[in-house]
């Protein structure tokens, strides 16, 4: 099946939305910037990657349509993007799981263009497996290249998730069985916790903070060294800072937590070369519309990695930045 959008079909799904005439226009209008989207290999998988991923919160939860966002995530892959990632977890309490389903609506004949990355947030291995029915469904694929246990953040339960019921042997049979090609992990509240999953059990990818706050500072000094010993396939998350809700009154996104002019802040260009000036394979961005799309396929296109100095004296300037983060907001829910 041909998943490619067409103007008609935006039209007809966007009637009575009052946003509607500023986002047709902007996803017609939508041309990437010049120049060719760089890749890496992610760790022990052997796949290679674009060095920016599309997330699975954003554009792609938010948009007012399942066609807008399907045209979206379609004009992401025609710009580069291969690694495309999503989550049980991702939609919202009227709609949920929008995430996976509009990316099932959108891929198609793409499918084999890109590396599609999913979680589950359960640890029992039946409540997983139905998670994972459901994601094959959603996403209208036989196989997905890797599934990921979602959002660790206790290490009470870790060594069970590899007894005859728990997620990871779940896991382990669906790979034997081709279902899945990898296994990953992920976290964004406790190294200790997510350290402790890594040694127990062997996993492919991850996906984890990376930035130049303070809190985020033993990812990069304690965690990343023992990821590269281990050759995981590691993908940054929460670059920006973390996500604020999305405007649906214009076709503009609200920045990530950190990104602004005065005390703690600094621009997404920025945010965005940091990360990826680490030894890390792809930074996943939560892409909320085509104007932050765009600034962040120029960044990737011509990226230049920062030098030691520079990561420093950004570090350095974003040293009382830890209220911003969303993570540490009343209420964040968004894993």
């Amino acid at each position: 099946m041909d998943a490619r959008v067409t103007r008609r079909g935006l039209l007809k799904s966007f009637a009575g939305m009052a946003a509607i005439p500023q986002l047709v226009k902007a996803a017609e209008e939508f041309q990437p910037p010049t120049g060719k989207m760089p890749t890496r290999v992610l760790g022990k998988t052997g796949v290679r990657v674009s060095i920016l991923a599309l997330g699975g919160v954003g554009a792609v939860t938010d948009f007012p349509s399942d066609e807008l966002a399907a045209k979206f995530i379609q004009d992401c892959i025609a710009a580069g993007i291969s690694y495309v990632d999503t989550a049980a977890a991702y939609g919202h309490d009227n709609d949920p799981r929008n995430s996976e389903r509009r990316y099932g609506k959108a891929l198609g004949k793409l499918r084999h263009r890109v590396y599609l990355n999913t979680k589950t947030g359960k640890r029992k291995a039946d409540e997983a497996m139905r998670d994972i029915e459901t994601s094959l469904r959603l996403l209208q694929t036989d196989y997905l290249d890797a599934v990921q246990i979602h959002c660790v953040l206790t290490t009470d339960d870790i060594a069970a998730w590899g007894k005859p019921d728990g997620v990871y042997t779940l896991l382990r049979k669906l790979k034997d069985q081709k279902v899945i090609r990898f296994i990953g992990v992920t976290s964004h509240i406790e190294v200790p916790c997510l350290k402790q999953a890594v040694e127990t059990y062997d996993f492919d990818p991850i996906l984890t903070p990376f930035g130049p706050t303070l809190d985020r500072r033993p990812y990069e000094e304690v965690l990343l060294p023992r990821l590269q010993e281990k050759k995981l396939g590691i993908a940054a998350m929460k670059v920006m800072g973390g996500m604020r809700e999305y405007n649906r009154v214009t076709t503009d996104s609200l920045a990530g937590k950190l990104v602004g002019e005065g005390k703690g802040l600094t621009s997404a260009d920025k945010l965005l070369r940091y990360a990826l000036s680490l030894p890390i394979h792809t930074a996943t961005n939560g892409i909320g519309d085509y104007k932050q799309l765009s600034a962040n396929l120029a960044v990737c296109y011509q990226f230049k990695p920062m030098t030691r100095q520079e990561r420093t004296d950004l570090q350095v300037a974003m040293k009382d930045s830890g209220n911003f983060l969303a993570f540490n907001q009343p209420g964040y829910t968004r894993a």
